[in-house]
C-alpha cells in the first residue's frame, strides 16, 4: 500500500469513492447520537485536511466537471492531430505533384527542361486562358513593362548633347 501512495488515482475511482464517502456521511448523519458523532468527526478531517493545503476532491460535481474536461481536451487534442495529419499528406502531395512535373518537363528536354521550379507549375496554370493563350496582365501598370526593361535606349546617358539634364531643367522653369 506505501507504494501505490504516490500514484493518482484515475478520475473514474475519485467519482466512485466520493460517492461512497458521501453516500456513507448521509447514513451516519441519519443515524443515532454515535454515528453522527463519527460523521461530525470525518468532517471535521475533511476541513483540517482542507485548511492545511492538502487537496482533498470528494465533491462528485467537481470530478465530473473534470473528467468532462478532460474529455474535451481529449477530442481537441484528436482534432488537432487529424489536422496535423491531413496537413502533412497534403504536402506530401504538392510535393509529388512537383516532382511529377520536373520529371515530365525534364523528358521535354530544352529551355522546358532546363527551368524546373515549384513556381512554375502555378505559373504555367494562371498563365493559359481557355483558349491556350496567356493571360494579360490586369491593373494599373498592365500596359507597362517589368521595372528596368521600360523601352528600347535611344541614347547614352552622357549623350553629345551635354548636361541634358541641367538643360532638361532649365528649359521647363523658363517656360
Amino acid at each position: 500500500s506505501l507504494s501505490n501512495g504516490n500514484k493518482k488515482k484515475s478520475l473514474e475511482r475519485l467519482l466512485e469513492e466520493a460517492e461512497k464517502k458521501q453516500q456513507r456521511l448521509k447514513a451516519l448523519k441519519q443515524g443515532d447520537e454515535e454515528d453522527k458523532a463519527k460523521a461530525a468527526k470525518i468532517e471535521w478531517g475533511i476541513a483540517l485536511k482542507e485548511a492545511s493545503g492538502e487537496k482533498v476532491r470528494n465533491d462528485p460535481a467537481m470530478i465530473k466537471k473534470a473528467m468532462k474536461r478532460k474529455a474535451k481536451k481529449k477530442v481537441k487534442s484528436a482534432e488537432a492531430w487529424k489536422a496535423r495529419t491531413d496537413q502533412l499528406r497534403d504536402k506530401i502531395d504538392e510535393r509529388q505533384k512537383i516532382r511529377t512535373h520536373n520529371i515530365n518537363q525534364r523528358k521535354q528536354g530544352g529551355m522546358a527542361g532546363a527551368n524546373l521550379s515549384k513556381k512554375r507549375i502555378v505559373e504555367d496554370e494562371d498563365k493559359k486562358t481557355e483558349d491556350g493563350k496567356k493571360k494579360r496582365r490586369l491593373g494599373p501598370h498592365a500596359e507597362k513593362s517589368r521595372a528596368g526593361f521600360e523601352g528600347k535606349k535611344q541614347d547614352f546617358i552622357n549623350g553629345k548633347s551635354g548636361g541634358s539634364k541641367a538643360k532638361g531643367k532649365a528649359g521647363k522653369t523658363a517656360q
